[in-house]
């Protein structure tokens, strides 16, 4: 019997230590002094590629006049693991399929007058022996080209090249991966453009 009481004793006892404890840890926790930091991880091998690349991409300096339209078509082409391009390979790419080298950017003409142009994604925009980028940006301005639709149709095309043999990513002037539907979208854009060119020609010729 008197085992039975100190057991029962023994046990009262652990009960009230741990209603004790509850009711210290509670406290301290109301008043401030039990807090958890919380702190966020950054990864800092990752290249942080909006600090390299401007997020808008709207002047690529077409020398149009300022009452003139433009409407510009930009697409992005991004290594996929971030390493840097060989420049001497990109130079020799874009020599073979016959774009011209203008300023230290590249542009593609078609009787004289520019298709469009590639240029280097991070500032300085240029390409030269020492130049190191993980990004290209190919830009048109569709109301200079003489056929819209037909530039929109070579520039995926090069892009598509590109992207095979430097093992990029082709995105859209906000660097996020383009769909099919945006591309359809780009391509009837161009073909509105080409449509109000040819109509507003027939206009000059009539009158």
């Amino acid at each position: 019997m008197a085992i039975n009481s100190q057991i029962y004793l023994i046990g009262l006892a652990v009960l009230i230590f741990l209603i004790i404890v509850f009711l210290y840890i509670r406290k301290i926790s109301n008043d401030g002094k039990l807090k958890i930091k919380i702190e966020k991880v950054s990864d800092t091998n990752t290249l942080n590629i909006s600090q390299e690349i401007p997020k808008k991409q709207e002047s690529f300096n077409f020398y149009k006049e300022v009452s003139k339209e433009q409407e510009l078509v930009i697409l992005n082409l991004i290594s996929m693991d971030r390493s840097m391009f060989d420049i001497n390979q990109i130079i020799g790419f874009l020599s073979n399929l016959g774009a011209v080298n203008t300023n230290n950017y590249y542009v593609f003409y078609e009787d004289g007058v520019e298709k469009f142009r590639v240029i280097n994604a991070l500032k300085p925009g240029t390409f030269e022996e020492i130049t190191q980028t993980f990004a290209v940006t190919i830009v048109a301005d569709l109301y200079s080209t003489l056929d819209p639709y037909n530039t929109v149709k070579q520039m995926i095309e090069f892009a598509l090249a590109f992207s095979d043999k430097f093992d990029a990513t082709l995105c859209d002037q906000d660097r996020t991966p383009i769909s099919k539907q945006m591309i359809s979208h780009v391509e009837s854009k161009a073909q509105d453009i080409a449509r109000l060119k040819q109509l507003n020609k027939n206009k000059t010729v009539g009158a």
